[in-house]
């Protein structure tokens, strides 16, 4: 007969700075008397030569309070006093390699070795402890300040608990700076991370440290409130499906640390969008007041989706002005006095904005136009008419649809413009997806040419002879003559 195997004793070591006579206390989960029995004795060496073993059984009270179906997790709590000021090392012995361990003190300010196969009591039908799925909260805050000390965590922390899916405040507000890339390697899935981190002065988030969460982990605030952020990394590698619940998981982080999530995830995952600033880019054009009374300058278009944002505008005349999208449809201004004024519309760099046409004094635009949020369903990509018969509208510049290749209507957009006349041969250039720019420019009689990029997109050339003296003339087909 083969003798049984021989499991060596696992310790565990930690490192506690505690005051003299500061009651330090490590706390267990109450166990089965069978499961005890396997788990063996466990012995706590608390570093200054004095060793606890801990009795881990739960108790015929225990037993009952389960039994009433009142939602009760037993425990038991090891104490102990030093009769000096100092750092200590701690370490727990377990003979079986299980250990149903539910917090540390909240002295602990290092982990140097792997965690032991956690268990809170569940059993076989032999009575021998079964690991558990669940990561307690083991580091607790110190109920004088609040403040939780964990500063240092072996890379090798989950090796021995490939079995643990549940994370849910596991290592929330932790004093630890850096959480080690390979942390969770060992888990085979990474089930639930609420709050894993939450709150906590990690300083960045490596790339794949949860690579091994599914399309239907909860990642809910994984690491909400987490302000002493400086870089991160995709937390979930090469995934190409995201968890689908990823509610507030990056909350209150810097908006450049999203760069890894998908731009349309990003809010869900608790990106705001930055006030927009006068350093940040500004689509510019001149206006013309005629009178001092209040003038619509700019009105948007309505969308599906609420896309949060602002405009930082400076009206030309020293006065500036923050105006919150969702919250008008026009942007209206009153000048002093008649003339031309240039307009600056600052707009947070990089991200759309509520898509607008502007108003009849349009005297020129001056610079491209920035990102557009999607218009309605209704109107994907429809801008027919966007400048029409703005009268007084004399000059165009380089590229001014180029951010946005998803436009597919231009159809009169700039048709009884009598004044234009600078229009530059790359006008459209960009729009790929453009299906219909009929009599684009129709009645434009000060227009000396149309456009190359015009002459090339889908048009009906026929209604181009409206511009009075068009360079190049185009027969019914829209071919050139």
């Amino acid at each position: 007969m083969p003798a049984a195997r021989l499991i060596p004793p696992q310790s565990f070591v930690f490192t506690v700075i505690c005051p003299k006579n500061e009651e330090i206390a490590v706390e267990f989960f109450a166990v089965p008397r069978f499961a005890a029995e396997h788990i063996g004795e466990i012995r706590i060496d608390w570093g200054d030569g004095q060793t606890t073993t801990p009795d881990v059984i739960m108790s015929a009270e225990n037993v009952a309070d389960m039994l009433s179906g009142d939602d009760v997790t037993a425990s038991r709590e090891c104490t102990h006093r030093y009769s000096e000021d100092g750092k200590r090392t701690v370490t727990i012995t377990t003979p079986s390699g299980f250990l149903p361990l539910k917090r540390l003190p909240v002295q602990t300010v290092a982990v140097s070795s792997a965690l032991p196969t956690l268990t809170v009591g569940e059993t076989d039908p032999e009575g021998r402890p079964e690991a558990t799925d669940t990561l307690p909260p083991l580091f607790a805050p110190d109920p004088k300040t609040g403040e939780i000390a964990l500063n240092y965590l072996c890379a090798d922390f989950l090796t021995n608990n490939p079995g643990l899916a549940f994370f849910d405040e596991a290592f929330a507000g932790i004093a630890l700076e850096n959480i080690p890339a390979s942390l969770f390697a060992p888990c085979k899935t990474l089930k639930s991370l609420v709050r894993t981190f939450a709150g906590s002065r990690i300083t960045a988030i490596p790339f794949g440290l949860l690579r091994h969460a599914q399309t239907l982990s909860l990642c809910e605030e994984t690491f909400a409130g987490c302000t002493h952020l400086e870089s991160v990394e995709n937390p979930f590698g090469d995934k190409k499906n995201l968890p689908v619940c990823m509610e507030g998981f990056l909350a209150d982080a810097d908006p450049r640390f999203f760069a890894w999530c998908d731009k349309g995830r990003r809010e869900e995952a608790g990106w705001i969008r930055p006030l927009a600033v006068i350093t940040d880019p500004s689509f510019e054009f001149e206006w013309h007041a005629v009178s001092t009374q209040p003038e619509t300058v700019v009105a948007f278009y309505p969308i599906d989706l609420e896309l949060k944002g602002d405009l930082l505008i400076e009206w030309g005349d020293g006065s500036t002005e923050r105006v919150d999208w969702n919250k008008t449809d026009v942007l209206v201004h009153a000048w002093a006095a008649p003339g031309l004024y240039r307009v600056r519309l600052h707009y947070t760099a990089r991200e759309e904005v509520r898509p607008f046409q502007l108003g009849m004094h349009l005297t020129s635009i001056r610079t491209p136009l920035p990102i557009f949020h999607p218009r309605t369903v209704e109107s994907l990509g429809d801008f027919c008419g966007w400048a029409a018969d703005r009268r007084e509208l004399a000059a165009l510049p380089e590229k001014l649809f180029a951010a946005n290749p998803d436009i597919l209507n231009l159809e009169q957009a700039f048709a009884g413009c009598v004044k234009l006349h600078a229009v530059p041969d790359n006008l459209l250039e960009g729009l790929e997806r453009l299906q219909c720019a009929d009599g684009m420019f129709a009645f434009c009689k000060s227009l000396a040419a149309l456009p190359a990029s015009y002459r090339s997109c889908p048009h009906d050339a026929r209604l181009d002879h409206f511009a009075a003296v068009p360079a190049i003339h185009e027969d019914a087909a829209g071919g050139a003559a």
